[in-house]
């Protein structure tokens, strides 16, 4: 891969992130409660949504023009329009307070608008950081952001400010990602012209449903069970999706790195032969790190959820669900990642259009029915038909090449890995410490295995060291 490092240091990064608030949600969880932590869940759920309403797929938009141009000030542009967005979204929010507290269970209006406020503000800094085509800087800020909110919220809770101090955290961390992020920010002091604002609008007018649609994949559910379970088990599950989760990072750092340079060879080129070797690229990695840990967790999942505190293993099943359902997302976000990128976000809203219908109609009735095991199943199938739309559309405007071998290669290192972890498993124990050394020991069999199969992977893995290693690039089996 051509764009290994940059992927890498977004990977790398991520994982800071995911590590920081790993730990605070332990903690959260230990302190807080289910039913405590069941709450702050849902006000950030909340949170994602409203701030889909104060963004309408300007954050895209915003990208792709800034990513694709050498004329034009879309990041003046944007800035107007997206204050326009947040006041209209905060005098809603203001107007609904007694109806959105109470479905809260928590008097929290007042603290959501300033949430809203910092979340915007970041995700426009990064946004204009990965259209500059500074994605190495922008992939600092999150895991930045995340560890300063875990820090506050860790200190907060252990010192018996509950939720108060797991919002005040979150809006501390976003303050420190933004300070930090705009001292990177090129911007041209001049006023915007029309047709700078018309540009947007018309990229716009179609990405907008792609922030719907994958917040809906994120947190659909989570909504949904908000009105048929308790809070208690909207935490276990919060957990399991978080922990699916964890697997999926480096897909989307993958994504995060192609679509600038796609964005820009398109403009340049049209769709070449470059681009449709990015798009099975990203398809070849996109499920390195999620495929062992779905079969890894078929293993010892039950276990790894015991960290939480008692009660979170009965999340084991719609854990393996979700991360079946993140890895066909990951797949499924690769094909429209590069549709979005060649600027045909008209076929992404078709996608998006079909995924968002399906995934609400199958959350509301399969939770109805069968409760949390519904939502998950209902994110999953509308993940699946996301794929497959997204294959089919990606092919009707380049020549798709699906690495199947390299992905078989994939789940067959995984196999060995599962085999010899379930093996020290039944012989040894399967307490909390000792299971984490298997995971240890597995993670190492699974990348050795691998390399052994795969001369492609070997191949990627020597360009992208900091040393030579040539010997990586012969034929091993």
């Amino acid at each position: 891969m051509r764009y290994g490092h940059t992927s890498m240091v977004n990977f790398l990064s991520q994982l800071v992130m995911s590590f920081s608030g790993f730990v605070a949600t332990i903690v959260l969880t230990r302190t807080l409660g289910r039913e405590q932590y069941g709450i702050y869940v849902v006000v950030i759920s909340v949170l994602a949504w409203v701030a889909i309403a104060g963004n309408l797929g300007l954050e895209t938009a915003i990208k792709k023009r800034v990513s694709e141009a050498t004329d034009g000030n879309y990041v003046v542009a944007g800035a107007i329009v997206q204050f326009g967005l947040y006041a209209a979204v905060t005098v809603c929010l203001w107007f609904f307070r007694p109806q959105l507290n109470e479905f809260l269970g928590y008097e929290a209006t007042a603290i959501l608008i300033v949430l809203l406020a910092v979340r915007l503000a970041a995700d426009f800094i990064q946004t204009v950081l990965d259209g500059q085509h500074l994605v190495h800087i922008s992939s600092i800020l999150t895991p930045v952001e995340w560890t300063s909110r875990s820090l506050v919220q860790v200190t907060l809770a252990l010192s018996g400010f509950g939720i108060a101090g797991a919002l005040a955290g979150y809006v501390v961390g976003a303050v420190v990602g933004i300070l930090l992020g705009t001292y990177f920010v090129s911007v041209r002091f001049s006023l915007p012209s029309r047709q700078d604002f018309t540009m947007l609008k018309s990229y716009a007018q179609f990405s907008w449903l792609a922030s719907i649609k994958g917040r809906a994949f994120l947190s659909m559910d989570t909504l949904v069970l908000a009105i048929f379970v308790s809070n208690s088990l909207i935490a276990v599950y919060e957990i399991a999706w978080n922990l699916a989760s964890l697997f999926a990072i480096f897909g989307a750092s993958i994504r995060k790195t192609l679509f600038p340079e796609i964005s820009k060879l398109s403009s340049e080129v049209g769709v070449s032969g470059e681009i449709k070797g990015l798009l099975r690229a990203s398809l070849t990695y996109s499920g390195l790190f999620i495929i062992p840990g779905l079969v890894g967790g078929a293993v010892v999942g039950d276990i790894v959820l015991q960290i939480y505190g008692r009660g979170f293993q009965t999340g084991y099943y719609i854990f393996l669900v979700l991360t079946f359902a993140r890895l066909l997302y990951g797949y499924q976000g690769q094909f429209l990642n590069t549709l979005d990128a060649i600027n045909r976000p008209d076929l992404t809203f078709r996608i998006n259009a079909v995924f968002l219908t399906t995934n609400v109609i199958l959350n509301l009735l399969f939770t109805w029915k069968f409760g949390w095991y519904g939502a998950a199943v209902a994110t999953t199938v509308s993940a699946m038909l996301g794929l497959i739309l997204g294959y089919h559309y990606a092919s009707t405007v380049m020549k798709v090449a699906i690495p199947l071998a390299e992905i078989g290669k994939q789940w067959v290192a995984a196999g060995v890995m599962a085999a010899i972890v379930y093996s020290l498993r039944s012989l040894i124990g399967d307490t909390l410490p000792v299971v984490l050394v298997f995971i240890t020991v597995g993670a190492g069999t699974y990348f050795i295995v691998l390399l052994a199969l795969s001369q492609e992977f070997r191949t990627t893995v020597a360009e992208n060291l900091p040393i030579s290693a040539p010997f990586l690039k012969g034929k091993i089996l």
